[in-house]
């Protein structure tokens, strides 16, 4: 489930996040396991129990001013997240995991990136080979073609 707070209506996490640092209450909200993906703009707070690059495609598709300028922490941050999240604009990120390959997506892109874990590349769900989406992206440097081809392959693995 993905939902968009606003500052009309103001919660206590929209209350903690205009006192502290972002990124680290985004952080919080990660390893509280409650959620995959945060990200916050401006007043504005998004989040997502969703796996993978899921959640941001459903920004770029539905919200994709959300993403521009915005701050983000996510659970897991391959090649393919990295590129989406260029695509969309974000300023700062915190990835709990992230590739190298995503490391140098950030680093191209002037992207400030802090992270725990910086792995070689992100595996898949079952642990025995690569995850499909960083498979995907790897050879790929354009944030619109890692759009088109991550948005095709979820396609298909949806219908």
């Amino acid at each position: 489930m993905c939902q968009i707070n606003d500052s009309r209506t103001p919660s206590p996490v929209f209350l903690l996040l205009n006192t502290m640092n972002v990124i680290d209450e985004l952080k919080g909200l990660l390893s509280s396991g409650s959620y995959s993906l945060v990200v916050k703009k401006n007043d504005r707070l998004f989040f997502s129990h969703e796996r993978g690059v899921k959640p941001l495609l459903s920004l770029l598709a539905s919200e994709p001013d959300m993403l521009h300028d915005a701050r983000l922490a996510d659970k897991v941050i391959g090649k393919a997240a990295a590129l989406l999240m260029v695509k969309g604009g974000v300023r700062e990120v915190f990835g709990a995991v992230v590739s190298e390959p995503a490391l140098r997506v950030f680093q191209r892109y002037d992207i400030v990136c802090h992270h725990g874990d910086l792995v070689e590349r992100i595996s898949n769900r079952s642990g025995d080979g690569l995850c499909p989406m960083e498979s995907l992206c790897l050879d790929v440097d354009d944030p619109e073609t890692a759009f088109r081809l991550v948005s095709e392959k979820i396609k298909s693995l949806t219908t």
